[in-house]
């Protein structure tokens, strides 16, 4: 793993796994090197549905989505959960924020081993009596039925 300093603001991020902080600092400090560096070998990366996985695929997907874009993050909650951390934060960046909330808040799901992490799970989680997501509302429109009916075969 590359040597990162970290530093814990944050007194929820205190006592979680280096890898997790480590993550968060390098995310920061747009520090490719040190994002792969967090990463277990064969490590994988879903964000918002999209797999990556091994070094080389992880550190394609952090230097054009967390580094390119100046990607930060606002931890506001960690839960620790069944041996895994479960971190939301309020994600900004540069950039296309066109459909997205005000406030883009993001669930990291973080699976760790000794050697780094190795599952991350990015989801744009909505609260549980939201509408439903773009997609369907466009998908509902576009095949002339309601947006909490099932789709059409």
């Amino acid at each position: 793993m590359t040597s990162l300093r970290v530093q814990i603001p944050d007194p929820q991020m205190s006592g979680l796994p280096l890898p997790v902080t480590a993550f968060v600092a390098a995310t920061n400090a747009f520090d490719a090197d040190a994002l792969v560096g967090c990463f277990a070998p064969g490590a994988l990366v879903n964000d918002q549905l999209r797999d990556f996985w091994g070094a080389d695929a992880i550190r394609t997907w952090a230097e054009r989505e967390i580094v390119g874009v100046k990607m930060t993050m606002q931890v506001v909650k960690v839960v620790e959960h069944f041996g895994e951390v479960i971190l939301t934060a309020n994600v900004d960046g540069e950039f296309d924020k066109t459909g997205l909330p005000g406030v883009l808040t993001l669930t990291f799901h973080f699976s760790t081993r000794a050697d780094g992490v190795v599952r991350l799970i990015i989801l744009n989680n909505r609260p549980r009596d939201s509408l439903p997501e773009i997609r369907t509302l466009r998908s509902a429109v576009a095949e002339g039925r309601p947006p909490d009916a099932a789709p059409q075969e």
